[in-house]
């Protein structure tokens, strides 16, 4: 019997031991047969303080994988990638793309960059990250399969019309291609963990029960967007019934899920619900 531990390293929130610290961001560590890997790097400014706090080694890790090309989830790869030593960091291909929000400020309509904020020059020459960069399904690690493209087919999940990308100087809805999911097998059960499941939280369950032919997932962790995605065809109560369908025995919400989500399920779910805040772990 082996176990896998899941550490929340960055969230919105903290919660104990004293000295954790939240910031708008997601980092979570995965331990799993002796190898520490981690999905997401929050915004840049809590990872290396909650590691510190919670006595997680960063350069132990040996692994880092992106959700996604957001400023909140790739900020702090800095601190994971010093000292340099050729971590391999896997991404989609999409990782270094151009990405902006569209805002409503006092001063009117802007588009506000959010992608990542280092050069990938930077980061492979002076850090010497290695990128491996996918599109496709794959198993990345003994028991830990990275999502790929995430086929967008439920008629209730829709995209985020505020975020945005650059290609050839024209600014276009960002399909978000490269958002990504894990699949982790444990002895408890598949656990699925979202850096923010812009896809859609159901249809990264459907993918993964596709290509895994699981029909139901232990846990479901991570940040789900549902407080974010708007649109009509009640969204979150579609969510919480595919939860059921799957037979989700923790939901472990975090970041981009949003207060009042985050409350909804808390009420529907109770004992099978947690807010998974910077320190919240889980082991299987």
């Amino acid at each position: 019997m082996s176990q896998t531990k899941i550490t929340v390293l960055c969230e919105n929130t903290a919660g104990g031991p004293m000295g954790l610290m939240g910031e708008h961001g997601f980092s979570a560590l995965i331990e799993k047969d002796g190898q520490k890997t981690l999905f997401d790097t929050g915004q840049g400014m809590t990872l290396a303080n909650n590691a510190q706090v919670l006595r997680i080694n960063l350069a132990e890790i040996k692994m880092v994988i992106l959700s996604h090309g957001h400023y909140d989830h790739t900020g702090g790869l800095p601190a994971v990638l010093h000292p340099s030593r050729g971590m391999e960091v896997i991404a989609h291909p999409d990782i270094f793309a151009k990405k902006y929000a569209e805002l409503d400020t006092p001063g009117g309509k802007r588009s506000i960059f959010i992608g990542i904020k280092y050069s990938q020059d930077y980061l492979e020459g002076t850090l010497q990250a290695r990128f491996k960069l996918i599109r496709k399904f794959a198993e990345i690690a003994p028991g830990i399969f990275f999502s790929g493209e995430v086929p967008r087919e439920t008629d209730f999940e829709h995209p985020d019309t505020r975020l945005k990308v650059e290609h050839d100087g024209k600014i276009t809805d960002d399909p978000l291609l490269d958002d990504i999911s894990l699949l982790i097998e444990t002895d408890q059960g598949p656990v699925i963990l979202l850096g923010c499941a812009h896809a859609g939280v159901v249809n990264v369950m459907n993918h993964f029960s596709a290509k895994t032919g699981h029909k139901k997932f232990h846990a479901l962790i991570g940040g789900t967007h549902l407080g974010f995605m708007t649109g009509p065809g009640q969204q979150l109560e579609r969510s919480m019934d595919a939860f059921d369908d799957y037979k989700v025995d923790l939901i472990a919400v975090s970041h981009c899920t949003g207060q009042e989500a985050a409350s909804v399920c808390y009420n529907r779910f109770k004992d099978r619900f947690a807010f998974a805040s910077a320190g919240w772990s889980k082991t299987f």
